[in-house]
């Protein structure tokens, strides 16, 4: 899979790095395999890393094909937060975030913010602390 993650913090943080060229499948599979994974625990804070590029064949029917496919599934849906970071990969990539932030909004009971900042995404997530005199 392009996308791989791991869980910690007692099941309540998933942190994930797509990398390579992922493809609509592998967009659709990553989501799936997460909102059902068992040691996933309410609620849930998601860090999704975009590396450079890799969501170049991704599309706008992608993101939707994920959210029909959590419509189907029979287990309820956990609390979540997540940050989609996009450093890099051009405009397609950061159009895609937030095309997905408001489908988000729209479908679920979830929380999506597009951050172009590693470091801010963890600070908004609660995984790191903001440093004294940092604005």
């Amino acid at each position: 899979m392009a996308i791989e993650y791991s869980v910690s913090r007692d099941g309540h943080f998933i942190h994930a790095i797509a990398s390579g060229c992922v493809t609509g499948d592998e967009f659709v599979e990553y989501e799936v395999a997460h909102a059902v994974d068992s040691r996933i625990k309410s609620p849930v804070s998601e860090l999704l890393e975009i590396q450079s590029d890799a969501l170049r064949q991704i599309t706008k029917e992608d993101i939707l094909r994920v959210i029909e496919r959590r419509k189907e599934l029979s287990t309820p849906h956990t609390l979540h937060r997540c940050a989609i970071v996009v450093e890099s990969g051009g405009k397609h990539t950061w159009d895609l975030a937030k095309f997905y932030e408001g489908m988000s909004i729209l479908h679920s009971l979830e929380v999506v913010i597009v951050f172009g900042d590693s470091r801010i995404a963890r600070i908004w997530l609660g995984i790191e602390r903001m440093q004294p005199g940092f604005a």
